[in-house]
């Protein structure tokens, strides 16, 4: 395997950060931190309106309650097709530019992620943060991370190396022609 192959495999490695902490936090049911033992905890897709702002109810109503479930989701699941299509576009195509566009699936599943974070802490009264909400907000950052990391991999040619051309090796190949 060459070394640049090796940098791919690396960003897919990364990439089963952030995937597996936006499950995880879809999956576990403490987004907000409550103050009493009584109050229940609730996840994503079990959601009490009784428990939310009494100005902002409307936040769990059907189209907003929606849009950021949408968000959470489609945000890791765009982080993952994001890691696949950079691991095979990496290692079938040699054009560097058609090797950027994951990286539009890259950096819009992270933000999607965040603008759901933000539409939910809109609605919450509870005084503190629960660790699902802190594991997705992780998983929004190593999102982040991981499409610098396949920009820099895509950007510095992974799989290609490149000639340079100095005024020495021009000089010197027009020599040899002759």
């Amino acid at each position: 395997m060459q070394i640049p192959h090796k940098s791919v495999i690396l960003g897919v490695v990364l990439g089963v950060i952030p995937i597996a902490l936006g499950v995880v936090a879809l999956a576990t049911p403490q987004w907000f931190k409550t103050t009493s033992s009584t109050a229940p905890t609730f996840g994503l897709f079990n959601i009490n309106n009784t428990y939310m702002h009494t100005d902002t109810k409307g936040c769990y109503n059907t189209p907003k309650e929606q849009t950021v479930k949408g968000l959470e989701i489609g945000g890791v699941g765009a982080i993952f097709v994001g890691v696949i299509l950079s691991f095979l576009l990496h290692m079938l195509i040699k054009n560097r530019w058609i090797r950027f566009i994951p990286q539009i699936l890259l950096i819009l599943g992270p933000s999607a992620i965040l603008i759901g974070l933000i539409l939910l802490l809109e609605c919450a009264k509870w005084p503190g943060l629960g660790y699902s909400f802190i594991i997705m907000s992780v998983a929004c950052i190593t999102g982040y991370i991981l499409a610098i990391y396949f920009a820099l991999v895509t950007a510095l040619g992974a799989g290609h190396h490149h000639h340079s051309r100095t005024s020495s090796t021009v000089i010197v190949r027009e020599s040899v022609r002759f």
